[in-house]
């Protein structure tokens, strides 16, 4: 069993790729035992993790809050209450986290999503969401060490 980071996400509309981004910067953090990788938009990326003790889904999610907030979910939370935090991905994330758990052994799966500001064309994160990712990579780092506390991430 492992400890994985997935981010997802279309690095083509800026805050919508945050997970990628995360995932690249996480590239540059030693974390052992500990695979980081860069879903991007692919909807099968779920089926690389093999069976895990912790999974972390970074992602882009429309929560209602300021762009950059940091939320902290579980899968269940998206299927109990689709107007509270809804990402990007939601259904889609939903079906492959469902098909996963057929497949392997998933322990603790945890979403860390960000909300964005903008969606149009373009490679750069917003200015909110850059200067917020000290504290997503954080909150990531928080969830593998289990340190973070339930609930959502106030950032």
């Amino acid at each position: 069993m492992g400890r994985f980071v997935v981010g997802i996400g279309n690095i083509l509309l800026r805050d919508e790729g945050i997970g990628c981004h995360v995932a690249h910067a996480l590239e540059r953090v030693p974390l052992p035992d500990v695979e980081v990788i860069d879903g991007g938009t692919c909807p099968d990326v779920l089926q690389v993790v093999g069976d895990a003790d912790k999974l972390v889904i970074v992602d882009a999610v429309r929560g209602g809050g300021m762009p950059g907030q940091i939320y902290r979910f579980r899968p269940e939370d998206i299927a109990m209450d689709q107007k509270r935090v809804v990402s990007v991905h939601d259904m889609s994330l939903i079906n492959g986290l469902k098909l996963m758990q057929l497949w392997h052994n998933i322990g603790d799966t945890v979403i860390i999503g960000v909300e964005p500001r903008e969606l149009s064309w373009g490679l750069e994160l917003s200015p909110e969401l850059q200067e917020k990712m000290p504290q997503i990579i954080d909150a990531i780092l928080g969830e593998l060490n289990n340190t973070n506390p339930k609930g959502e991430v106030k950032c």
